[in-house]
């Protein structure tokens, strides 16, 4: 019997934290809406890079308190692909405490011109 507690303890404390290995993954498909995930849970926005038009990306726009940058990853397109193709971009973040944050993504060509790339709203449980 006192084997078993202590394979029970065990096991117990080897647990994950249930949000630990979830991903919520998003694109510009995914821009306007509000999206809930939970504290500790990870949020990839992947979105096109727009450097084909002139365009770079701006600072990315979110409440630092809910969510935490955890990296900006370049994905380069394949050396067959058409040309303009600029690949795509990848931010991680991670859900860190309970609110709610917006997060915007946009884009300058020159100092005049910005669009938004993405704009939604996360909401940590």
């Amino acid at each position: 019997m006192f084997l078993l507690a202590i394979m029970m303890i065990a096991i117990a404390s080897c647990k994950k934290d249930a949000a630990s290995g979830k991903t919520l993954t998003l694109t510009v498909a995914d821009s306007g809406k509000t999206l809930s995930v939970v504290n500790g849970e990870k949020i990839l926005v992947t979105l096109g890079n727009p450097g084909d038009g002139g365009f770079t990306f701006n600072a990315w726009q979110y409440n630092s308190s809910v969510l935490q940058l955890v990296g900006h990853t370049r994905n380069y397109p394949p050396a067959n692909s058409p040309v303009g193709d600029f690949g795509s971009d990848t931010w991680q973040f991670t859900a860190i405490q309970s609110g709610t944050s917006t997060l915007k993504i946009t884009a300058t060509q020159s100092p005049v011109e910005t669009v938004t790339m993405f704009n939604g709203s996360i909401k940590v449980q």
